[in-house]
C-alpha cells in the first residue's frame, strides 16, 4: 500500500488529545500544519477547521483515496481545507504516514482509529447527527468496509458521504458493469490502476461482489457521469434506501481535484443541503 500524501513537503508531528483539538489553544491553521498524534497506536491525522472555531459542534472524518487513483496525490490537505471552510465544519483527516503490508491491515488500522475519534468526540458532547463519516474512491471503500465493523461494535453513525466510491471489484476480465468499458475518455488508466491497487485483496472488501446485508447510516453518494465507476454507483444505490445517489454532469473519478467552478459549485450544493438535511 503507498501513502497517501496530504503535500509534497514533511510535516512535523504534534501530540494532542481530540478535546484538545476541538477546544485549540494555538493557531488553527498552526495545527493544520502539523500531522497529530492522538494515540501512539492509531493512525496520524490532518485537522483542518472552519473559520469560526469558537464553539465547535461539527465534525468531519475523512478518509482520503489512493492519491495515484484520484489523482489527488499532494492536493488532499487543500480539499480538505475547503470542504472546512465551505461547510463550516471541522474535518479531521487520516494520514496514511506508511505502507502497510496488506489492505486487511490497512482496514483494521483505520477503524481503529476512526472508532477512536468517533468515541472521543461523543465523549466530547458532539452529537451522532453532528459527525459525518467521509470518503473518496478508494477511501470511500474503506468506509463501506468499516462501517460493518462499527455495526457490530455497536457504534451508532448518524450520516455518511461518499465520492465515487469502489464498489464491484470488476477490474479484470469480464465486467457486467458498461461504463467499466465505455467511460474511457477522461480516467483512461483508471481501471487498470484500480486492478493493480486490489489485485491481493479478498473479494469480500468490495460492497457489490458480497451477499450480505449491511445497515448503512443515512448517506449521500456523489458521482460524476463519465466516471468508469458511474453504473456500479447506480446498482448500489438502488440496492441500499438509506443511500442517495447525486449524479454531477460532467465529472470524472476524482473530481474533488477539480478548477471547474460549476463541478464545485454542484457537489458544495449537494452537500450543504444534505448536511442541512434539506
Amino acid at each position: 500500500m503507498k501513502q497517501n500524501e496530504f503535500e509534497l513537503e514533511e510535516k512535523y508531528k504534534l501530540y494532542r488529545t481530540v478535546k484538545e483539538l476541538l477546544h485549540p489553544t494555538i493557531s488553527k491553521r498552526n495545527i493544520s500544519n502539523y500531522k497529530i498524534v492522538v494515540d501512539e497506536n492509531k493512525l496520524l491525522l490532518r485537522v483542518f477547521y472552519p473559520k469560526k472555531v469558537s464553539n465547535i459542534n461539527d465534525v468531519i472524518i475523512f478518509i482520503p483515496g489512493e492519491g495515484d487513483i484520484t489523482d489527488c496525490e499532494g492536493l488532499y490537505s487543500d480539499i480538505s481545507a475547503n470542504i472546512s471552510k465551505e461547510l463550516d465544519k471541522m474535518v479531521i483527516s487520516i494520514d496514511y504516514e506508511k505502507q502497510v503490508s496488506n489492505y486487511e491491515e490497512l482496514l483494521d488500522k483505520i477503524y481503529e482509529t476512526v472508532a477512536y475519534i468517533y468515541k472521543e468526540l461523543r465523549e466530547g458532547n458532539i452529537g451522532i447527527n453532528n459527525i459525518t463519516l467521509m470518503g473518496d474512491s478508494t477511501g470511500a471503500n474503506i468506509l463501506l468496509n468499516i462501517i460493518e465493523k462499527m455495526n457490530k461494535d455497536m457504534i451508532i453513525v448518524g450520516q455518511m458521504v461518499l465520492f465515487y466510491p469502489v464498489l464491484s471489484g470488476e477490474y479484470k476480465g469480464k465486467t457486467k458493469y458498461l461504463s467499466i468499458k465505455e467511460n474511457t475518455s477522461v480516467n483512461y488508466n483508471l481501471i487498470p490502476k484500480l486492478n493493480e491497487y486490489y489485485k491481493n485483496t479478498s473479494k469480500d472488501v468490495f460492497p457489490l461482489a458480497v451477499n450480505k446485508k449491511i445497515n448503512y447510516p443515512r448517506t449521500l453518494l456523489l458521482s460524476g457521469n463519465v466516471d468508469p465507476l458511474i453504473d456500479e454507483a447506480k446498482d448500489f444505490a438502488s440496492k441500499n434506501e438509506n443511500i442517495n445517489l447525486e449524479i454531477l454532469d460532467f465529472a470524472y473519478h476524482g473530481f474533488l481535484n477539480t478548477k471547474d467552478k460549476e463541478i464545485i459549485r454542484e457537489y458544495l450544493k449537494s452537500l450543504k443541503n444534505f448536511m442541512n438535511n434539506e
